[in-house]
């Protein structure tokens, strides 16, 4: 897509097939559509007047134009409350206004330069589809070129090209995620990670079963044994403050199918158990994105890749391995192996410099309990200042973020009689004894977990969320980096 910007113009002189202008909640023409709504006779203020046309968020009100301005079709687009508006509100109504607008050229007035960043994220992520596996191809029409009127074009440039690298970054997690499990191997991401972080300049490690079994990541590996398809580990190491010593590590969870194991799960939901590495999506996606914007900061990205299935060789309920710290695990559940195989990737982030530690998965069916779905995702840290640093930055971007208490009382969810861990407690305090458990592996250095398996996925499509992979933690693990390299 080819996205350019002018210096601010005459609204009605603005060409492309569709032009789109945003507004907030009005009983009245708002001050920059008078001249819009004079050249349409007045059509604004009948709407407006009517309740068709309301500023509601997302609201959208279609006119066709027919000559009376340059552009084709006027789509006024809602983003709330005027004094609520805010990133956020633009980024959704972009998102909404991507789905619904006419023809091959749009043009956006921007609300100002700085929201071209937002704008763009909301187009770009809006208007995505994977495009999937059907014999014929779909057909709709998408615009293929953006054109964004602004008032300064370089400030315009340069804040819709930030935009333009986060939403490719959230379009990765999401392509990753939705491709089905036969597709997407451990072995075939792990390629995927290898040719991604290669083009981007970056360092990469990969890890494939025998050099994990010589290393000691035995959590990864009996996760992973059970598999025609062996497991693998990828590092991808970006240095852009070589002066420094201090280390961001993302870890990310990428369990390429789950079936649960030998405590298999339910026949619901089992067609969606693909989608359970997008943990380890996000983080190559945020690891593009922090290279593409060559931040001043020095980051290492691990991801955790297995499938979890049944054989023979399968590891089974009550099994005790020892992770790559050193540290025993009795392995009670063995469909709890997404906190097994992010421990070896949490300890060996920490081996390789980490100094502060952030992971991301698909982790807890109970994190839905607490939070519900489509509302926020759930913070586990063992720093307060680092877990309140990782949801500022969530708050940032638009990725609402909740963080778990952290009493003392909860270590004793992972207490087992047998060995130094135990992967499973019950269901009470489920989602605070996944977040204690991986937390553990990092030891003394400050580590966050992010729970977002109730954000993963959507039903239904909505403001810049469409139907599918989400790509959810990918823009705050983009925002952490950005925050600390500042």
């Amino acid at each position: 897509m080819n996205i350019s910007s002018v210096q601010h113009i005459d609204l009605t002189q603005a060409t492309g097939d569709s032009l789109v202008v945003f507004y907030a909640e009005t009983k009245e023409v708002p001050e920059h559509l008078k001249a819009l709504d004079a050249a349409l006779g007045g059509e604004i203020a009948a709407m407006i007047a009517d309740e068709e046309a309301t500023g509601k968020q997302n609201a959208i009100a279609h006119i066709r134009t027919n000559g009376r301005i340059a552009a084709k079709h006027l789509y006024l687009v809602g983003t709330g409350k005027a004094d609520k508006v805010n990133a956020e509100s633009y980024r959704k109504a972009a998102g909404a206004a991507s789905r619904e607008v006419r023809g091959e050229e749009l043009t956006v007035a921007l609300p100002g330069d700085a929201f071209a960043s937002a704008v763009v994220e909301g187009l770009l992520l809006g208007s995505y589809t994977y495009k999937g596996h059907k014999s014929k191809p779909d057909e709709k029409k998408r615009f293929h070129t953006v054109t964004l009127i602004g008032e300064s074009v370089s400030d315009v440039q340069m804040n819709s090209l930030n935009g333009r690298i986060n939403a490719e970054a959230v379009l990765l997690a999401r392509d990753l995620t939705d491709r089905p499990g036969n597709i997407l191997t451990p072995e075939v991401f792990a390629n995927v990670a290898k040719e991604t972080g290669e083009m981007h300049g970056i360092e990469v490690e990969v890890l494939d079963a025998a050099r994990l079994k010589e290393l000691g990541m035995n959590l990864l590996l009996s996760v992973g044994i059970g598999s025609d398809n062996p497991p693998y580990l990828v590092a991808l190491k970006y240095t852009g403050a070589p002066e420094s010593k201090d280390v961001l590590g993302l870890v990310g969870k990428g369990i390429t199918y789950d079936t649960g194991g030998y405590i298999i799960k339910p026949e619901t939901g089992m067609g969606e158990m693909h989608t359970d590495m997008m943990g380890a999506a996000c983080v190559l996606g945020a690891m593009q994105a922090i290279a593409a914007k060559k931040l001043p900061i020095n980051v290492t990205g691990v991801l955790v890749l297995a499938e979890n299935m049944i054989s023979g060789r399968a590891f089974k309920p009550g099994d005790v391995a020892t992770a790559f710290n050193g540290k025993t695990v009795e392995m009670i559940d063995t469909d709890c192996e997404g906190r097994l195989v992010l421990a070896d990737g949490v300890a060996y982030v920490k081996h390789l410099g980490a100094t502060k530690i952030l992971d991301t998965a698909t982790l807890t069916g109970a994190v839905t309990v607490v939070l519900g779905n489509g509302i926020a995702g759930s913070l586990y840290g063992n720093d307060d200042a680092w877990t309140q640093a990782v949801k500022e930055a969530g708050d940032a971007v638009g990725e609402k973020l909740h963080a778990l208490p952290t009493y003392p009382e909860f270590d004793e969810l992972i207490e087992s009689k047998i060995a130094d861990y135990i992967n499973y407690s019950g269901r009470n305090g489920a989602a605070v004894a996944g977040g204690a458990f991986i937390v553990a592996f990092a030891d003394d250095v400050p580590a966050v977990h992010l729970d977002m398996a109730n954000m993963s996925m959507a039903k239904s499509s909505k403001g810049y969320t469409v139907a599918g992979a989400t790509g959810f933690s990918t823009r705050t693990l983009i925002q952490v980096a950005e925050n600390l390299a500042k």
